[in-house]
């Protein structure tokens, strides 16, 4: 497996990432065996992924627990990314949201946290102050974005990111949608 530098994080992660949208199943995957998905998530393991995408919406918050289930004893050595809803970018909803993430998770703390989706009418500078304070209380390490375009990028407003770095901006992209290519 070959690795590379999470942007400045100082973390390494496979080239290779195991996006678990589909490991609970639902009405866009079908139904998915649960022992075949860990058995999916031990092989990833072995081979040496390290980059686990999850998001509280997968599975209705089903996948985040069936990772938690699957890493086990080896959550130290892999980094989790997951996604904060839209839906949940008022401050005491993001704080919720990752609560019930790191229960699901059965972790103490995500790597990547990410807001899955861009939203125009939410106070920017409250959301990035509450992903700092996740931070701060050790329950996020880092902060990314999901499914933000040009147009999104640049419609956040420069003082909104100023209490910390965002560390990704993640674009779909698998061997289903490989649209970014062209």
């Amino acid at each position: 497996m070959q690795y590379r530098p999470l942007g400045t994080t100082g973390l390494n992660v496979s080239t290779v990432a195991l996006g678990c949208w589909a490991i609970t199943g639902d009405f866009t995957w079908g139904d998915q065996a649960e022992a075949d998905s860990i058995a999916t998530i031990h092989a990833a393991l072995d081979a040496g992924v390290n980059l686990f995408d999850t998001a509280e919406v997968y599975g209705d918050g089903s996948s985040e627990v069936m990772l938690g289930k699957a890493l086990g004893a080896r959550r130290g050595d892999v980094m989790i990314a997951s996604k904060v809803h839209e839906t949940h970018l008022l401050p005491d909803q993001i704080v919720a949201a990752c609560e019930a993430s790191l229960q699901r998770l059965g972790t103490d703390w995500i790597d990547l946290y990410q807001i899955h989706w861009p939203r125009r009418d939410v106070p920017w500078d409250d959301v990035f102050a509450t992903l700092n304070r996740l931070k701060e209380q050790g329950k996020v390490r880092h902060v990314g974005l999901s499914n933000f375009g040009v147009t999104d990028l640049n419609d956040l407003p420069p003082e909104a990111t100023r209490l910390g770095p965002v560390t990704s901006n993640q674009l779909i992209y698998n061997l289903l949608a490989r649209a970014i290519e062209f």
